[in-house]
């Protein structure tokens, strides 16, 4: 019984499946790449896994194997312990915060949380910088039962294989929710085997002696599976060939049978066998258990009865059943009373070691418990501080559910509702977070997050009475002296804030209290707080400050992450991009991806804003890969948004298409919501540079009218220059420009907001009539020259085609060549199209124009090829996109022919625009 190959037996029936892993096996020297294998219980993944390992051996590879359990899944990175553990005298060479952020995370040292991301750094580095000429294969048994910071942390690490010669394989069992599934990683579904195959694997193990009958029921019932051609057999023997069996489904049919075999046993041995099944111990643990369960001296003869009946092995590491289902049918068929005294035995014998006991307390404990509920609160903390948010959800979920007492209880509930919320499980983050509210007694802070979280998860914003309650919180703080705390407490809705449509008195109210906090008047979070809740009054303020500071003086991140979303709230992109730049530089330093994400979407929009799409375009595309690995779908789709812009003014407008309507597929089911002001922007930027102004301008109006889903006066004050342009070049009734212009020209004078200023005045000199239009253009030329190049260009390309049309071409053709050369410069290809069709329409000669090479590039090589022409080390370029050298070596290598170049050091200038020859 068991595996058939261990037995000599050829595997039966599984080419295609072998065919797929050994060709992964026989190119590892060469690429890598990563395989989740999925099927039902006894489909036969560990025998092709098994079959995979055999061929890396005879290939020369060294292969590491672990196995997932699910006694260890609520240990935080568990299961990346123990697959690193050949590698980690290593980890002394990783950078600092790499080797702290694993130290931490496997309770080496303590510390702050490491970023999960930090520690995926780390461990892609001690696999792929070990002894490079040693392919790799890991294979990961049971990777549905991994804990899910480890399931994380390997997801990050697989999708960054494909250049290293290194192989990544998971084995998981379907129907279990894991977090492998929503990875996107490729997988191999093992299905049944066929018909032929099935009756040849049966009659190996014994169906050949079977009525023809029984036989046949075996083979219906089995539909391929191989683990049910190998066991039902023997269980089905001795059974009246008449007989009907109970229609249960297969996993349990399998189930059943393994249990049967425990009534061979005398108590005293399924008592053992039940702990190992509760608990994935050594020896020594399982017996010390053992006396502790049984009231006696233990007997190993117990396990020698196990191991003899077919269940399982006995080893120094524990007893391991042969296949999950016998553990799940130890299980099944031991009553509730049994399990409790298992597990209380198991907490007594792992005393200690808190982080495992405490769970098995926990299912020891019949009702409330608060002694165990404060051990699991202990827990959780522990849990968090390593960085395993799962784990401590699942210890502060359990600690509410032995609590008694409702003030406890509704803390505890809230508290794993936050985790929830942080670890992307809204389904449970809204239960919880509902519980918590139910039960009452929660302080009035923590009953505001809580009400906020729900109302974010369930999209339910009720606006001013939201910001309302955050600010009667915050004044009580401040009254007690905690104005740092009130200060944070305003932070959590200030973005929300922002976007939705607050009445002028809510915004005013709560600036006014935030401008009266005794906290320095350039504090980040200060500038924050007042750009975000009320711009338009305090933009001038805000403005003021932030032109006046420096990012050179904010070691920490999060402060120049402020001060860049302060600036941007008030419409000055321009200040906010060397703050957002240097968060971007810090979060990269310290492996916080998440924040990293997040920085480089808000950087993606104010170089799009400013006119630097090939910067947009690299910084969104990242974005949203980064958004994407930490379920950020929000920021994700922001990101997604800015890249199809960028990709649209880079003459890729399939690929700008594409972006939209995934991001609008993800955000229209979500109903009205602030994104979708997005959408409708960058189909409107999209439309315009494929010279769709009509279309463009239909996309754009939605912005600016109240009634539509997609209004947001945010983002209006984005678009105003994009709208007038396409209501000018598509023809369009200007009577509504005519009303919007004053409106923001009202507030831009107010606000001294620069993006603002410089698309009033530009939109000016567009709807100027004939005897104005000059003045305005030469009005907006000033306006845009104080570090607004793309406007600057923009008002050139308007000017010089209004002074073609006025038979002045002579005149039009410096503006209009250094509009091209500026559009050039910023990546605006489309616009310097345009430019170069009005120097021709004006009588300039023909000019060769060369493609520009650089827009063969995929956004992460263009990055790549940018970072190598700075000078930059393909080590030091790989820890900044959390890329191995190696990889980054193999891009370098593969973008040289798409740039005509042959070295690095001809990539600064292939990264030039290219130059126009005169014929």
């Amino acid at each position: 019984m068991g595996d058939p190959m261990a037995a000599g037996h050829p595997l039966v029936g599984r080419e295609p499946e072998l065919a797929r892993l050994f060709g992964m096996i026989d190119q590892i020297a060469a690429r890598g790449g990563a395989l989740v294998v999925r099927g039902e219980a006894g489909i036969g993944k560990s025998t092709l896994l098994a079959a995979a390992t055999r061929r890396a051996r005879e290939r020369g590879a060294r292969v590491v194997t672990t196995a997932g359990t699910q006694s260890e899944a609520r240990l935080a990175f568990g299961g990346l312990h123990q697959l690193l553990l050949p590698f980690l005298d290593l980890v002394r060479h990783r950078p600092d915060p790499q080797r702290k952020a694993l130290d931490v995370a496997f309770g080496v040292t303590e510390g702050d949380a490491p970023d999960l991301f930090l520690v995926g750094l780390a461990a892609l580095g001690l696999l792929t910088e070990r002894d490079a000429q040693t392919p790799l294969l890991l294979v990961i048994e049971d990777a549905h039962w991994l804990d899910r910071s480890s399931a994380e942390v390997l997801a990050f690490v697989a999708r960054r294989l494909e250049m290293e010669p290194v192989v990544l394989l998971f084995a998981v069992r379907d129907g279990v929710p894991n977090v492998l599934d929503e990875t996107g990683l490729p997988d191999l579904v093992v299905r049944g085997l066929a018909d032929a195959a099935s009756r040849t694997l049966l009659d190996a193990h014994g169906g050949a002696d079977l009525s023809g009958d029984l036989r046949a029921r075996i083979l219906a019932e089995a539909a391929g599976n191989p683990l049910a051609l190998i066991e039902l057999p023997p269980a089905a023997a001795g059974l009246d060939p008449a007989r009907h069996w109970e229609p249960l489904p297969l996993s349990a049919r399998l189930e059943a049978t393994f249990a049967t075999r425990l009534t061979t046993l005398d108590t005293d041995a399924r008592k053992l066998l039940l702990l190992a099944a509760l608990e994935d111990g050594t020896m020594a643990e399982l017996n010390q258990a053992a006396e502790e369960l049984l009231g006696t001296r233990f007997d190993m003869a117990h396990w020698t009865l196990a191991e003899a009946a077919g269940l399982g092995r006995v080893g120094d590491d524990g007893f391991r059943f042969r296949h999950p289902l016998i553990r799940s049918a130890v299980y099944q068929s031991a009553g509730g009373a049994q399990r409790r005294q298992a597990h209380a035995a198991l907490a007594r014998a792992l005393a200690g070691d808190p982080d495992r006991a405490v769970w098995h307390r926990a299912a020891a404990a019949p009702g409330p418990d608060e002694d165990v509920a404060s051990a699991l609160d202990a827990a959780a903390v522990r849990a968090r501080d390593r960085g395993g948010l799962d784990v401590a959800f699942a210890a502060q979920e359990r600690a509410a559910a032995l609590t008694a007492d409702p003030r406890l209880r509704a803390l505890r509930l809230a508290r794993a509702g936050n985790l929830a919320n942080q670890l992307g499980r809204s389904t449970d983050a809204v239960r919880l977070l509902r519980a918590a509210l139910q039960v009452g007694h929660l302080p009035a802070h923590e009953a505001a997050m809580a009400a906020f979280d729900l109302e974010t998860l369930t999209r339910a914003w009720s606006g001013e009475a939201t910001i309302r309650r955050f600010a009667r919180i915050a004044e009580d703080l401040a009254d007690r002296g905690q104005h740092r705390r009130a200060l944070e407490s305003l932070a959590t809705v200030s973005v929300r804030a922002n976007w939705d449509q607050l009445d002028d008195r809510t915004r005013q109210h709560v600036s006014a209290f935030v401008a009266r906090l005794p906290v320095a008047a350039d504090d980040p979070q200060r500038l924050a707080a007042l750009g975000l809740v009320d711009p338009v009054h305090r933009g001038r303020e805000v403005i003021a400050r932030v032109a006046r500071m420096s990012p050179a003086g904010m070691p920490d991140p999060d402060e120049s992450m402020a001060v860049g979303r302060a600036a941007m709230a008030v419409w000055a992109d321009n200040l906010a991009l060397p703050f957002l730049r240097a968060a971007v530089a810090g979060y990269r330093a310290d492996g916080r991806l998440a924040r990293l994400a997040q920085a480089l979407m808000y950087e993606a929009w104010s170089d799009v804003n400013c006119g630097a799409v090939r910067n947009a375009f690299t910084s969104a595309a990242e974005a949203g890969s980064l958004a994407g690995e930490a379920r950020q779908i929000r920021f994700g789709r922001a990101a997604s948004l800015a890249h199809a812009i960028a990709a649209a003014e880079l003459r890729e407008e399939d690929t700008a298409e594409r972006l939209i309507a995934d991001a609008e597929a993800a955000l229209v089911p979500m109903g009205p919501n602030p994104q979708l002001s997005l959408v409708a922007f960058a189909r409107g930027r999209v439309a315009l540079a494929a010279e769709r102004p009509g279309e463009a301008y239909d996309h754009l109006l939605r912005i600016y009218t109240p009634t539509d889903p997609s209004y947001q006066p945010y983002v209006a004050g984005w678009a105003l220059a994009d709208l007038v342009d396409a209501a000018v070049r598509g023809d369009r009734d200007l009577a509504v420009l005519h009303g919007l212009l004053p409106q923001w020209a009202e507030t831009a004078a107010a606000m001294g907001a620069p993006h603002l200023e410089v698309q009033v005045a530009y939109a000016a000199a567009l709807v100027a009539d004939r005897e104005t239009a000059e003045h305005r253009y030469q009005a907006a030329l000033a306006t845009s020259t104080g570090g607004w190049p793309f406007y600057t260009a923009r008002t050139q390309l308007a000017y010089g085609g209004w002074l073609r049309r006025h038979r002045r071409g002579g005149d039009a053709r410096a503006p209009l060549r250094e509009a091209a050369r500026v559009f050039d410069a910023l990546g605006l290809l489309r616009y310097a199209d345009r430019a170069r069709r009005e120097l021709r329409a004006s009588g300039e000669r023909a000019r060769r124009r060369v493609a520009e090479a650089w827009t063969e590039l995929s956004p992460q090589e263009l990055q790549i090829a940018q970072l190598a022409a700075e000078g930059l080390s393909n080590r030091d370029i790989g820890e900044r996109l959390y890329l191995s050298h190696r990889t980054v070596s193999t891009h370098l290598h593969r973008l040289f022919p798409k740039l005509g170049i042959t070295s690095r050091t001809q990539l600064r200038d292939a990264l030039q625009p290219e130059q126009e020859a005169v014929i």
